[in-house]
């Protein structure tokens, strides 16, 4: 189960039981404020799974603002990717902090299954606003999938080049929906 861009909205999002691993790809509140991501977390870490991912969204703002603080705020049973690797089971995943944009070129390593950021690489599925940095970098690594967010009229769409399938998770704009009917 993947996601991003609940703004606040979790309630309405479907919770498949039967999902082993949960990715967060960010903006998970809608406010700058701690208690809301706090409320989050607490959510996030009672969904039963084997593993629950989070990465940081540009909402999220004080990871770039007070990082070890909000390191310090992810409850056990969350791992943070935060410029880092996971591996699982056999499944190796990776996340830089795209949110929404890279600030200067960076590399992955080449095996990785899933590349999580909270915003595209340019040209896929971004509506021109995505990061030319993050396009590079996951062209010379070849991961299979990245998943993003950030873009909510893309959410639930997929499209792949010759050795990536990139998945925008943005779930806003069905959430909203929901909210609304």
């Amino acid at each position: 189960m993947a996601f991003s861009d609940t703004h606040g909205m979790r309630r309405y999002l479907e919770t498949p039981t039967d999902a082993d691993i949960w990715i967060c790809a960010g903006d998970c509140i809608n406010t700058f404020s701690i208690q809301e991501f706090r409320d989050f977390l607490s959510w996030y870490a009672s969904i039963p799974a084997k593993l629950r991912l989070f990465v940081a969204g540009n909402h999220e703002l004080f990871f770039d603002l007070f990082p070890e603080a909000s390191k310090e705020i992810i409850p056990d049973g969350i791992v943070l990717l935060e410029n880092n690797g996971y591996d699982f089971e056999g499944i190796r995943f990776y996340s830089i902090p795209a949110r929404a944009w890279l600030h200067q070129p960076t590399t992955i390593p080449k095996d990785v299954d899933f590349l999580i950021t909270h915003g595209p690489a340019f040209g896929y599925l971004d509506e021109e606003q995505g990061c030319p940095l993050l396009s590079e970098t996951i062209l010379q690594a070849r991961p299979a999938y990245h998943l993003f967010g950030h873009i909510h009229s893309q959410g639930g769409k997929t499209v792949r080049n010759q050795w990536t399938t990139f998945c925008n998770v943005s779930c806003f704009e069905e959430l909203r929906k929901r909210m609304q009917g």
